[in-house]
């Protein structure tokens, strides 16, 4: 971890951008340890706070729009390229999918703190056909959570940077856990007002059917003769 926070230290925004773009990129850079060690330096006044937030960000979303072009121009086989690897490449394609499909381009805002769902999610946004304007809201937000929660943790405990890992870590994860859960909470309110807006035009569509309904003529020798109780 020092030697990270000397290496940013020497080089600042070049650095910090370079490597957080070879990181949404693919490259094996370790990205949290280096927005730590931007948050201590801009907490130490050897870097500014918003020019480092603002340079992270950008090296994220730039790094994020090349997959969702390569994605979109692609298609599958940039998903069959990023599990090449993997023991069963068309398995996590179709998993990759279907988390896209159930929670859509809200998942941008939380994939940066999970190693995997990071890297497919840009190229998933391209193959959806998701407007450029809609990703790049999504994904500099997401970015923007992912510099200040992890660039925030170096910026609070600047005196113990290793500690602020291991908080950063949990951070992520009771982050994760959060958002989620709001999407869950979220879906499951649209979905309820939904089914209610249906029932409420069901309704309205039978209440004019019942008031026009024609009344209906009963024959005479239904009603009977007057009775002559005399």
């Amino acid at each position: 971890m020092i030697t990270i926070f000397k290496f940013v230290l020497a080089h600042g925004y070049s650095i910090l951008f370079v490597a957080l773009f070879a990181r949404q990129i693919g490259l094996p850079v370790p990205g949290l340890p280096l927005l730590l060690a931007a948050g201590a330096l801009a907490a130490a006044g050897r870097l500014d706070v918003i020019p480092t937030v603002v340079v992270a960000i950008t090296a994220c979303v730039l790094a994020d729009w090349v997959w969702y072009q390569a994605g979109r121009s692609r298609g599958d086989k940039v998903l069959h390229f990023l599990h090449r690897f993997t023991r069963d490449p068309d398995f996590h394609d179709r998993r990759a999918k279907r988390i896209f499909a159930r929670y859509g381009l809200p998942v941008l805002l939380v994939a940066k703190f999970i190693p995997g769902l990071d890297a497919v999610s840009p190229p998933l946004a391209g193959v959806s056909r998701t407007s450029l304007p809609r990703f790049l809201a999504f994904d500099a937000a997401g970015a923007a959570l992912y510099v200040c929660v992890y660039g925030g943790f170096g910026y609070f405990f600047r005196e113990d940077l290793d500690r602020a890992a291991v908080y950063a870590v949990h951070a992520g994860t009771i982050l994760l856990a959060v958002v989620i859960s709001g999407i869950g909470i979220f879906i499951a309110y649209t979905l309820i007002q939904r089914i209610r807006k249906l029932a409420v035009s069901q309704v309205a569509r039978i209440a004019p059917a019942a008031d026009c309904a024609e009344p209906v003529d009963m024959p005479y020798s239904m009603i009977g003769e007057p009775r002559d109780d005399k």
